[in-house]
């Protein structure tokens, strides 16, 4: 009967398999601890792919070519490898969207907490969130990928914990957000002439109408 192990029972076990490794896993939980959202996923989703590479003795492939790679060598299972490259809400498209989006159009739903509430993918708290969903995941999918290098046996089960993961990825417009503050882009000069990701830009920046107006109004109301 497989289990899921602790992360730092992983960093011990892969230390045995790579004192580098296990270094790395080390440092990117202390990223982790000191609530740096961005910078602890991208560094667990980097360090997941080295990992990997290293397994199947490829470093040249792109990470979709090396879990297929992993699940035809039978290192991961299909629950595995669906967490690994669901295109809807799975590791690789949360890492793609990290490397190469405009992360102001995408926002989080953790439909197992409130299936309204939307979490920004620009906000450090949100990839704090998603850090914190996926690291128990992608370490012990890590363990388990070199396991058969230890000389202990290693017996991991995980479809159950992946199988609990249920979130959605919603894109927001430009207009929406700003909407969501209390502005309306029909008053913006030029606005239908100013690029996309400049929306998004202005956007972002943008205050939130609606708070300003209830510290004024309860300003107010005090005198």
């Amino acid at each position: 009967m497989g289990q899921v192990y602790s992360k730092g029972k992983v960093i011990e076990y892969i230390w045995q398999y790579s004192r580098y490794y296990g270094n790395l896993l080390g440092y990117c939980e202390q990223i982790a601890n000191d609530e740096n959202g961005h910078a602890s996923l991208n560094y667990l989703f980097n360090l997941a792919e080295i990992v990997f590479k290293s397994k199947i003795k490829d470093y040249d492939s792109g990470f979709k070519k090396v879990i297929e790679k992993l699940k035809q060598q039978n290192f991961i299972n299909d629950i595995e490898y669906d967490f690994l490259n669901n295109h809807d809400n799975g590791m690789r498209q949360i890492r793609n969207l990290l490397a190469h989006a405009n992360l102001s159009k995408y926002n989080i739903i953790f439909l197992n907490e409130d299936k309204n509430l939307l979490y920004p993918l620009t906000e450090n708290e949100t990839c704090v969130k998603l850090y914190h969903l996926f690291s128990d995941i992608l370490f012990n999918i890590m363990l388990k990928v070199i396991s058969t290098e230890l000389i202990v046996p290693i017996s991991i089960d995980l479809d159950k914990v992946i199988n609990d993961i249920d979130i959605e990825i919603k894109v927001i417009s430009a207009e929406k957000l700003l909407e969501y503050k209390g502005i309306d882009y029909q008053e913006i000069s030029e606005w239908n002439n100013i690029s996309e990701d400049d929306r998004y830009r202005l956007a972002e920046n943008s205050q939130d109408v609606n708070t300003i107006t209830e510290i004024l109004k309860n300003l107010f109301e005090s005198e």
